[in-house]
């Protein structure tokens, strides 16, 4: 393990590259004070952070995904208490904290949540490779509760930490969703391999439809992210399921037209004309990562090329309308050629409606016209 040098003392937030494992360890060392931002190496969307006091563990948490965290961890007490979760929610700790207000959960139990949360993020915050972190001095927590010692804390948990190091190449974190292209030929593997229920693999299916990251589907399976990512990985491996990344969903109230094609000319066209009429757009080129970001943006309609390397926008239509929350999004086919076999394998995937390149910005409007047609107007 490499010596690190001493950080320098400073009230500005520094940017560090290095391995989490040895740089909270300085940093507990050394007795600093401040919040702890990591990044995820391999997911842009995700972040981890810690909060430490004078060299203690105050929490450990997510940047984001609250509400997928809030259900793996805390999913069993609150159905206990019939309490639901709001819709959005950014600040897990102070939603924990005010249900100790509200006299849900004793300090004592809250500070067991709250350990077990911390222990969690901890475990994948340390199984990460050299990354790209940064320390706020001046963050912190509002109220405390915990004042942990760090070796203490992992000791339970340091061999989750080595398993979760090793499934890093398959499994990047806990957020990713897994795509299923061929269910039967996946329930056929794991009901072979390991001998499970039809009820647990009806779960399974269910919660891989809807794409949902490896928190949700664990909650929904009765296993730990760890058993699940384990589960997955001889799938992972072959090629049966690939893991995307994971994305929030984004509050807007414009209706948001996505755009799959690899053609920037394109992209630049549809956003310049459907931003003029009232529109918010998103550009995308990797279907694969398209269809999570469909799963989280839920948008008022795609447009889809045809022709695209990975995955033609046929299959990727296929896989959307195979998607509870997706079969009745409107899905335009972009498309080369204009003739009955294209039209029909349009249809036979699902689409919505059908457009012929190059085409027109009063084209594009009038097809969208015929699939929202409240939702916008024609101006010269």
């Amino acid at each position: 393990m490499s010596v690190m040098s001493p950080l320098p003392s400073t009230s500005a937030i520094q940017t560090i590259q290095e391995i989490p494992y040895q740089l909270l360890r300085q940093l507990v060392a050394d007795k600093v004070t401040g919040k702890l931002t990591i990044q995820n190496p391999f997911d842009e969307f995700v972040n981890w952070q810690i909060y430490l006091g004078n060299g203690k563990i105050h929490f450990a948490n997510s940047a984001a995904g609250s509400i997928e965290r809030l259900n793996y961890l805390l999913g069993s007490h609150l159905h206990q208490r019939k309490i639901t979760l709001p819709p959005q929610l950014t600040d897990d700790y102070r939603y924990l904290c005010d249900l100790w207000k509200q006299e849900i959960f004793s300090f004592q139990q809250t500070r067991s949540i709250l350990t077990q949360f911390t222990q969690e993020a901890l475990v994948q915050i340390l199984s990460l490779p050299k990354t790209t972190c940064y320390l706020d001095p001046k963050g912190g927590l509002e109220q405390l509760f915990l004042n942990l010692n760090l070796e203490q804390v992992i000791a339970p948990v340091q061999h989750k930490i080595r398993y979760w190091w090793e499934l890093r190449s398959e499994v990047n974190s806990p957020f990713q969703r897994p795509l299923v292209e061929d269910w039967n030929r996946v329930q056929t593997t794991l009901a072979k391999a390991h001998h499970q229920s039809n009820g647990w693999l009806k779960k399974l299916h269910h919660a891989l439809e809807s794409l949902q990251c490896l928190y949700g589907i664990a909650s929904q399976t009765q296993l730990s992210t760890l058993q699940l990512a384990m589960l997955l990985r001889p799938l992972i491996k072959t090629g049966e399921i690939t893991m995307l990344p994971y994305q929030e969903i984004q509050t807007d109230n414009r209706p948001l037209v996505v755009c799959i094609n690899d053609r920037p000319a394109i992209q630049r066209m549809v956003q310049y004309t459907l931003v003029a009429n009232g529109f918010k757009t998103m550009a995308l080129e990797d279907p694969f990562k398209a269809l999570a970001i469909l799963l989280s943006q839920q948008p008022s309609l795609v447009f889809m090329d045809a022709q695209m390397q990975d995955m033609s926008g046929y299959e990727l239509c296929s896989l959307c309308r195979k998607t509870p929350s997706l079969k009745d999004l409107p899905i335009i086919m972009l498309t080369d050629n204009d003739n009955l076999i294209e039209r029909l394998r349009a249809k036979l995937a699902g689409a919505s409606g059908f457009l012929q390149k190059p085409f027109l910005p009063q084209e594009l409007l009038q097809s969208i016209q015929g699939q929202l047609p409240a939702r916008i107007s024609l101006e010269g």
